[in-house]
């Protein structure tokens, strides 16, 4: 079986089923298994470069990364206003209606700047806005100036995926702009990185502090030491769903993900770029997939992806801007959190003109997330629920932990995958 999608979770519905394939699993399932308590879920497939998993894994067309373009040049903005104005296109010539999937983060916030800034008000009447308390809670002032009695409010706490397309409306998600901009996987690294060094030697300490200035130049592969004390599993053997965890897990991740840099087609060579990889190389199609799999009860997940879900992120310029951005200041400033997505942050602030956003705004769990989590579920068995739903085969079948017939490909993939890296 080829699968498009997969995940391992430690959650209070799979944590007790995959400890108990651990038991029985070869090296690399143990460390798959481990790679979820460390980074949850663990649904992390390579578009790009050497990267084993205990099953066959295809990548979907229409998620598969473009060709790297040192030269490409177009900027974020024209980027950007290219993407509405797609939008509008398929308004005046299909007349189509979408729900933009708005959390008030920066990527959905920039999104509907987009829409605002290039759509008219007759094109605008086809944009429905999705959002919840959180979302208003997220960007107050642009909510009550942009939003608020300007647009068609549906509460995303109420709807799914499958309920907006019998409705009449494509969905628009941001779900992929942490790949884009990538260091949101480096944020915790930076913000702790001087605690990381009170446990270096005197000597690499030195050394360390010296290279604290050159995230932005400096090859990674100097910073491992620290890197490793980043990637260090906890010992949570004390709660009964854990079994033995490696000891070995953070330099196992290291390797994997070095051997996939080394392999692949893009250059990855700072810090920056390190951890840009691993979520736009590694978590990418997680991102795409995810809420069409997760938020969706109804539909056949292959026609709400070809279909009916839009990725505002998910466009060749987009990608291709990504890959050679990452160490000039456009992604982010340094370590400092709050540059985090500064491209961005500059295009929302040419219309909203809000400082305290701009300057101030940072990373937040994402709307997604939390609207999984509360979704009404009261419809479908346990079985059924999105905590049960272990990944999609590649016709974008959805495959269920108490299918029998997956229970056993799952034990067979684990039982024989070995840590070849």
């Amino acid at each position: 079986m080829d699968l498009y999608f997969s995940t391992i979770a430690n959650n209070y519905y799979q944590k007790y089923f995959w400890q108990d394939i651990r038991k029985e699993s070869a090296s690399g399932g143990r460390f798959m298994i481990d790679l979820s308590l460390k980074y949850n879920p663990n649904r992390f497939i390579a578009r790009d470069g050497e990267w084993s998993l205990p099953w066959k894994q295809q990548v979907p067309e229409i998620y598969s990364m473009p060709k790297y373009d040192p030269d490409f040049n177009k900027s974020f903005s024209e980027i950007t206003d290219q993407r509405a104005d797609q939008i509008k296109e398929l308004i005046k010539k299909e007349n189509q209606y979408f729900a933009l999937m708005y959390s008030g983060g920066i990527d959905s916030t920039l999104a509907l700047s987009s829409l605002i800034k290039n759509l008219n008000q007759e094109e605008l009447e086809h944009i429905t806005v999705c959002a919840n308390k959180q979302s208003i809670n997220e960007n107050p002032i642009f909510w009550n100036e942009f939003i608020w009695n300007k647009f068609k409010i549906i509460n995303s706490s109420k709807v799914k995926y499958d309920d907006l397309i019998d409705l009449g409306y494509r969905p628009i998600t941001a779900d992929e702009g942490d790949c884009i901009f990538g260091t949101v996987f480096g944020l915790e690294f930076y913000q702790n990185y001087d605690y990381y060094l009170e446990q270096v030697s005197s000597e690499s300490k030195i050394r360390l502090e010296n290279l604290k200035k050159e995230f932005n130049t400096a090859h990674y592969s100097e910073y491992k030491d620290v890197l490793l004390l980043h990637f260090k599993l906890e010992d949570k053997s004390k709660n009964d769903y854990v079994t033995v965890i490696d000891p070995k897990f953070a330099e196992l991740w290291y390797e994997k993900t070095v051997k996939n840099i080394q392999t692949s087609s893009v250059p990855i060579h700072t810090i920056h770029d390190f951890f840009w990889w691993q979520i736009f190389n590694l978590k990418y199609i997680s991102c795409a997939i995810r809420s069409s799999v997760f938020l969706n009860d109804r539909k056949h997940v292959g026609d709400v992806i070809k279909n009916h879900v839009i990725n505002w992120y998910n466009t060749e310029d987009y990608q291709k801007w990504s890959m050679v951005n990452n160490n000039n200041g456009e992604k982010i400033k340094s370590m400092g959190s709050s540059t985090y997505k500064i491209a961005a942050k500059k295009y929302i602030y040419e219309l909203d003109k809000n400082p305290w956003y701009f300057y101030f705004k940072l990373k937040l769990p994402s709307l997604g997330s939390s609207v999984v989590i509360h979704q009404d579920l009261s419809s479908l068995d346990i079985d059924q629920r999105p905590n049960a739903r272990f990944g999609l085969d590649q016709n974008y079948n959805t495959l269920y932990l108490k299918d029998p017939t997956v229970v056993d490909f799952i034990k067979e993939s684990m039982t024989n995958y070995l840590v070849d890296w």
